[in-house]
C-alpha cells in the first residue's frame, strides 16, 4: 500500500478512534479498495470474498446511496453507510481516495 494512503487511512483511524475500537472488537473482518479503479488495497478477508464485497457493495450499492445523497442535496456528500442482513452487518465509509468497508 502506498504511503499516501496509509497517510489518509492513519487520519481516518485517529480522527475516530473511539469508534474504531470497538468496531475492530466486533468485526469479522474488513476491505479497503482505491476508489478510482475499485482494486483492492488491503483486506483480512481470502481473496475472492473480498472481491465480492467491493463488487457488489462499492460499486452497485454504495455508488447509488451516493448519488441519492446528491439528488437531494447537491452539496452533500455520503459519510457513512450501515446496511444490516439477516447474516452480517456492512459499516461503510467512503473516504476521498479509498472505501473501508467492515464486516460485522
Amino acid at each position: 500500500m502506498s504511503k499516501i494512503y496509509l497517510k489518509a487511512m492513519e487520519e481516518v483511524v485517529q480522527r475516530n478512534t473511539d469508534n474504531s475500537n470497538r468496531i475492530t472488537e466486533q468485526a469479522q473482518g474488513f476491505v479497503v479498495s482505491e476508489n478510482a479503479t475499485d482494486s483492492l488495497l488491503h483486506t483480512s478477508f481470502d481473496l475472492t470474498t473480498a472481491q465480492g464485497i467491493v463488487k457488489h457493495l462499492h460499486t452497485s450499492f454504495l455508488k447509488l446511496a451516493q448519488s441519492c445523497v446528491r439528488d437531494l442535496d447537491p452539496e452533500d456528500k455520503l459519510c457513512f453507510l450501515r446496511v444490516k442482513t439477516r447474516k452480517h452487518e456492512f459499516l461503510v465509509s467512503p473516504e476521498e481516495c479509498f472505501t473501508v468497508t467492515v464486516v460485522l
